[in-house]
């Protein structure tokens, strides 16, 4: 005779409540239990970004100037070169307050039927804050037989630097104004900054001056013109009733 067992039948653990326990883990958790700010659910966040520009003479004046002799020997061009580079050398260094770079020395052949002329060329530059005492020393050498091929006027790194600080000051107003204007349109105002980000735009490019032609006697003409520095800033503001 077979005996029946009876069954009792357990309550089944509802699935929703395993399926939840994850979800009640605290989502300031879930990186390696490290808690990760979050913004208060009544705020807005803004980003926007503006930028500040500052105009100011430059305070540096480049002139580069070239040395060019020719001769049946390439000994003697070099020669000639080397005396002028030098005479440029000693007359920058007494003026004083000048930083002298000679580079770009070349010699070449003139490959014309029967000629036998050798050409031996250098660049001389010379970088100082007085405008005018450089000036008059370029016409002075080339009154001597060098050349002039460039003069450039640029912003030396400390007014640079000086210039920048300034120009991002004034993106940073203008950040705040765009932010206060916003925050006035969606009638919200500005509770806290969460991030700033600040950009250079770059260096001012050297400003090259219209110059006397090469060899003249008079010393050359360069007026300064204002250059433009400018600076980005991004920022990321909460905006609150």
């Amino acid at each position: 005779m077979t005996r029946r067992v009876p069954v009792i039948a357990r309550p089944a653990v509802p699935a929703l409540a395993v399926l939840a326990v994850p979800a009640l883990i605290s989502p300031a958790l879930a990186q390696g239990g490290a808690p990760v700010p979050a913004p208060p659910p009544t705020t807005t966040e803004l980003t926007l970004s503006a930028t500040g520009t500052v105009h100011a003479p430059p305070d540096r004046l480049t002139a580069t100037l070239f040395a060019e002799a020719t001769a049946p020997a390439v000994s003697t061009a070099q020669e000639r070169v080397n005396a002028l580079i030098r005479q440029a050398t000693d007359a920058a260094g007494a003026a004083g307050g000048l930083v002298i770079v000679t580079d770009s020395y070349s010699v070449q052949h003139d490959d014309a039927p029967r000629s036998q002329q050798w050409t031996a060329r250098q660049s001389i530059r010379l970088t100082g804050g007085d405008g005018a005492k450089l000036l008059d020393l370029v016409g002075r050498l080339q009154a001597r037989g060098l050349a002039l091929s460039g003069l450039d006027w640029s912003l030396s790194p400390d007014r640079r630097t000086a210039l920048i600080q300034q120009a991002e000051a004034e993106a940073l107003k203008a950040v705040r104004q765009r932010a206060a204007s916003a925050a006035a349109t969606l009638g919200l105002t500005v509770g806290t900054i969460r991030s700033v980000t600040l950009e250079d735009r770059g260096m001012p490019r050297p400003m090259p001056m219209m110059m006397m032609a090469a060899r003249a006697a008079l010393p050359p003409t360069a007026p300064p013109e204002e250059q433009d520095v400018t600076a980005a800033a991004t920022a990321t503001v909460l905006l609150r009733p």
